[in-house]
């Protein structure tokens, strides 16, 4: 085993366990009078209902007519505001499946809005009319049904599940490509409504897709995720009708839940280079603790020669014929660092690799899936890994998955692959790390024609391509499974090592040089329930625009074929026609290769652990994967972007304060990442971590030492805070997140003489997802006691929740210049780590 760092990590001493403390709130939802109901289109279909159960209309009747509000169908109720307890409410009325929830966005009337989905048998159809019908005569309702109150006097409207939302607009788009492409057979994937008899519904689907001239190619339920999916092929004709959104078509099927391009995958731009010396892999030893689920690697490469353990369960390795390209990149990156100049720390631990995808011979076909659901295949792998099919693997914590499907960007509506990264997260303790996605689409500038962008200035430049970006920034969402709420989602930072020696050819621009910024094509966020995504950036490489003028405004193209010629990260490629050797490097550009960096050096921060710390390998995996998920985030960093951002995109005034700080984690999430915070300490700097459980309703506080050198200097100085929990997730319920957790803003501020830092996400905006990243700096003399403690809560917010979530937190003490910080720290805390042994 390696030394541990020269100033390692510090161990928090135990937390004090103490009250969960209230306050906040959820905002109130607009409600209806009953009488103000009744002329709703919500009360006016469920006024007709009443009528048609009263004249007895036969079920049938009713299922025929797609728009009805019928037994055994899929219903949409859509609500002015959630409403609490309403799973448990579900359970008093028989017959109802509740399928769970979804947030809408914002409008006029209502903050925050949201759908629930239901489905009921005749009786409990007629249930909801009874209590619909008690509500309006007198406002009332059973005393266990309240939580029913309050939907009704929420209700915006209700009806049935249709083609409008089994076909999304933005799954309309990719499939009308593809209807284009005049293909014989088209597959898609079948998302089901999930159901507790899963069979029966699986049974109608599959007869839906054969009785239009499909095929069934693959499936897949996974119940912890609430998936129900199958791969499908359709002719044209069937491909048409879902494209038309036809309801007596597979689009109007009842057991359909959603119909959605095929899961592809997208090539990044990559260019061999010369230039570099050669280098061999590293002696790596032991069991892994990363894995990397992406295409079939070239493994003897001379880079990576016995550093990968390779598991092919899926029998990819005989169809790879054509250039490994993407999986050789990401084990590079994973293992290496960018071999144009590597950070410091090597790697100690074999990797473990997943084939997910092989290369075709076609030269112009990327990488791809075979005949199977990326889903199912995630599920398999990580059942092998933790089952024993996979000996090696068993220890591993962090995987690596860089395979955005361009087909999917976020929309609102968690795909279900991202729903099942959430299962596999939460249920066995492992860090997704996940590539945010790239957009290669054409940035446009209205009302600017090519030659005046010419004659810009490079400042003015990144302003009009940033208002540009902004312009499409709804359309320029993660990728799936990146808006996943347990994994870490890496955007790519504009930079990298590498200094293009002439000058850029004609209407070439490297238009985002020295900004901070996420690269032009990277993913923006924000994710799921308006969760921070990107939660990191990683250098990506430098990707430069191509102006291309379009009558009297321009484009500005990201650069494809030849965008590695001007940047990038160094990475192991496999030979080519015109290659010399067997050694070949190459420059890759993107989120993929940004994921693996920051895959490589989370590894890297559990083997210093593991050397301070001997029995750091002893504690839950799901606690250490917190604590790796925690300490990327918090060597996290606002760059200068945010000054840009705030200035070009505003608003302006500083009231909006909050929606310039939404739109700056939009792009730049937490920050850009910073090994060296991960890894190790600084003199002027003390990181403590500490890991455990929080039960429902609980909180704990942590004391954190106070050093001396940091009282009573007027000196910049400050306090940063990291908590990250794994969530199960519930997708049949109100709340798909069922664990949240808070750090408490801290009651020592003022005696530590430091507030709030504005370069940070808002406090409301942190705490949406599974990791919260708070600041407080200043540069007021802090009155704290020479040896005292500065206190820090955490704690889990109320849920129905009865299992204990692990967590951990991870806090910083700094003020630059201050020699005596570490050692002051490292003095007082209880568990010392080992010392690195001098050479």
């Amino acid at each position: 085993m390696a030394n541990p760092p020269n100033q390692p990590l510090l161990r928090l001493g135990a937390p004090a366990a103490i009250p969960r403390k209230t306050g906040g709130g959820i905002p109130r939802a607009r409600k209806l009078a009953p009488a103000e109901q009744a002329e709703t289109p919500a009360g006016q279909k469920l006024t007709g209902l009443a009528a048609q159960l009263d004249a007895n209309t036969p079920m049938l009747q009713l299922r025929a007519d797609p728009d009805a509000l019928a037994p055994e169908r899929l219903l949409v109720f859509e609500l002015t505001g959630g409403v609490m307890q309403f799973t448990e409410a579900v359970r008093l009325v028989p017959g109802l499946e509740f399928l769970g929830a979804e947030d809408l966005d914002e409008d006029e009337l209502d903050k925050s809005p949201a759908v629930y989905l239901m489905v009921p048998s005749e009786a409990a159809l007629r249930n909801i009319v009874t209590l619909w019908r008690g509500w309006q005569q007198n406002g009332t309702v059973p005393p266990r049904f309240s939580a029913w109150k309050v939907m009704l006097s929420q209700l915006r409207d209700i009806r049935p599940w249709g083609p409008q939302d089994r076909v999304t607009p933005a799954d309309h788009d990719v499939l009308v490509e593809e209807y284009a492409r005049d293909a014989a057979l088209t597959r898609v994937e079948v998302e089901l409504v999930f159901r507790r008899n899963g069979d029966a519904t699986e049974a109608e689907a599959r007869a839906g897709v054969l009785a239009v001239g499909g095929a069934v190619v693959s499936r897949s339920r996974i119940t912890g995720a609430g998936y129900h999916a199958l791969l499908a092929d359709l002719p044209g004709p069937a491909l048409a009708s879902v494209i038309a959104r036809d309801p007596a078509g597979l689009a109007g099927a009842e057991a359909v839940l959603q119909i959605r391009p095929q899961s592809i995958f997208q090539l990044m731009p990559s260019e061999e280079v010369d230039g570099l010396p050669n280098g061999g892999a590293p002696a790596l030893d032991g069991d892994p603790i990363a894995a990397i689920f992406d295409a079939v690697p070239l493994s003897q490469h001379p880079r990576l020669d016995g550093t990968l353990s390779v598991d092919d369960p899926f029998d990819l390795e005989g169809l790879a014929v054509g250039a490994r390209k993407h999986g050789t990149a990401m084990a590079s990156a994973v293992v290496h660092g960018d071999i144009n100049g590597a950070w410091g720390r090597p790697l100690e631990r074999r990797v473990h690799f997943v084939n997910m995808l092989y290369a075709t011979a076609d030269p112009n076909q990327p990488e791809r899936f075979p005949d199977l659901l990326p889903a199912d295949m995630f599920e398999r792998a990580i059942l092998a890994m933790r089952t024993g099919d996979a000996p090696t693997a068993q220890h591993v914590l962090i995987v690596n998955a860089s395979l955005g499907d361009p087909n999917k960007p976020f929309a609102g509506r968690l795909s279900g692959w991202a729903r099942v990264v959430d299962h596999l997260a939460s249920t066995y303790g492992i860090l997704f790390v996940i590539s945010a996605g790239n957009h290669h689409s054409a940035l446009e500038t209205l009302n600017m024609t090519a030659g005046a962008f010419e004659a810009l200035g490079a400042a003015e430049r990144v302003r009009v391509a940033l208002r540009a970006s902004a312009a499409q920034m709804a359309t320029r969402r993660v990728l799936a499974p990146a808006e996943a709420m347990n994994a870490i989602t890496v955007g790519a930072l504009h930079a990298d090592q590498f200094a293009y020696p002439h000058p850029l050819p004609a209407f070439h621009f490297d238009v985002w040089a020295e900004t901070g910024l996420c690269s032009v094509s990277s993913a923006l966020g924000p994710g799921y329930n308006g969760a921070t995504k990107p939660e990191i950036l990683a250098p990506g490489g430098r990707h430069n625009v191509r102006l291309s003028p379009q009558g009297d405004h321009h484009r500005l193209q990201p650069l494809s074929t030849n965008a590695a010629a001007f940047g990038g990260i160094a990475v192991a490629a496999p030979p080519s026609a015109t290659s010399l050797g067997p050694n070949i490097v190459a420059r890759s550009i993107g989120t993929s290769v940004a994921a693996a960096l920051a895959t490589g050096v989370a590894a890297r921060a559990h083997e210093a652990l593991e050397a301070a710390y001997p029995d750091f390998g002893a504690l839950p995996s799901a606690q250490r994967a917190c604590l790796l998920k925690a300490l990327l985030v918090h060597g996290a960093r606002w760059t200068s972007a945010r000054n840009l951002l705030i200035e070009v995109l505003g608003p302006p005034e500083g009231k909006y304060s909050y929606r310039q700080k939404d739109n700056v984690r939009r792009y730049i999430g937490y920050g850009a990442y910073d090994p060296d915070l991960i890894i190790s300490c600084a003199n002027d700097r003390a990181t403590l971590w500490a890991v455990g459980t929080l039960a429902a309703d609980q909180g704990k506080r942590f004391r954190i030492p106070w050093p001396a050198a940091m009282t009573a200097k007027a000196q910049p100085h400050g306090v940063s805070a990291t908590l990250a929990w794994f969530s199960p997730p519930r997708p049949g319920a109100v709340a798909y997140r069922a664990v949240r957790m808070k750090i408490v803003e801290p009651t020592q501020l003022g005696t530590a003489g430091i507030k709030a830092s504005g370069v940070q996400p808002d406090p409301k905006q942190s705490h949406k997802g599974t990791v919260v990243h708070r600041r407080w700096d200043g540069d007021k003399a802090a009155a704290m006691a020479a040896n005292g403690f500065f206190d820090l809560d955490v704690q889990r917010e109320a849920d129905d929740g009865v299992t204990p979530a692990d967590f951990a937190i991870v806090v910083t003490l700094e003020m630059p210049g201050e020699v005596a910080i570490y050692s002051q720290v490292l003095n007082r805390v209880a568990l010392k780590p080992a010392v690195p042994v001098a050479v």
